[in-house]
Parts: C-alpha cells; structure tokens; sequence
C-alpha cells in the first residue's frame, strides 16, 4: 500500500522524451524501480514520482512495462502462463533493459 506522500502511480520517461504513467505496484516488480522509489534521500524519482531513463527509448520502456503488467497478473497464477512476445527486432534492447532494471 502507498504511504501518504505516494502517489499510486509513477511516471517513466524514456530516452526520446516519451512519458508512461503506470501504477506504482507494478513499477516496484523491478528491482531497480523498487530502490529508485524507496530511498531515504530527498531524491527526485521518491519525491516527485518520476524516473528517467536516459538510455532507454520509448519503444523498448513500453515493452517492459508491458511486461510488468504481464508479470503482476500471472505472478501466482496456477493455470496455464500464455507466451510473452516479444519482436525479434528489439530483443536485445529489450532483453538489456530488463538486465538494468532487473526485472
């Protein structure tokens, strides 16, 4: 549950400037998100909710919170888990990007 300065989302912002406002329950499924919110400090991605990623681009920040949102319904399902695609084109970036957030 969000404390009272949370907000119940969180805004990414990808290398070329494209904004994703997600739920920030779903952003905390990656580890690297998860310290960047959690932090003591008086940091701007805890104060105001707001990561950039400077070296990710909008298409593959897309991919992966897609993915979270995959990995937060399925998280302890017991049926059958359906296939996440992913374009042959960006599986690298992807798959680097996912490696940094640790997701």
């Amino acid at each position: 549950m969000a404390q009272a300065n949370e907000s119940e989302y969180v805004t990414l912002e990808s290398s070329d400037g494209f904004q994703f406002v997600i739920h920030r329950e779903a952003a905390m499924l990656s580890g690297t998100v998860k310290n960047m919110l959690s932090s003591s400090g008086q940091f701007t991605e805890t104060t105001e909710g707001i990561i950039h990623f400077r070296d990710i681009k909008a298409v593959i920040l897309e991919k992966v919170c897609k993915y979270w949102y995959y990995k937060a319904r399925y998280l302890n399902s017991v049926t059958e888990i359906p296939h996440f695609e992913i374009e042959p084109e960006y599986a690298l970036e992807t798959l680097m990007a996912a490696d940094f957030l640790d997701t």
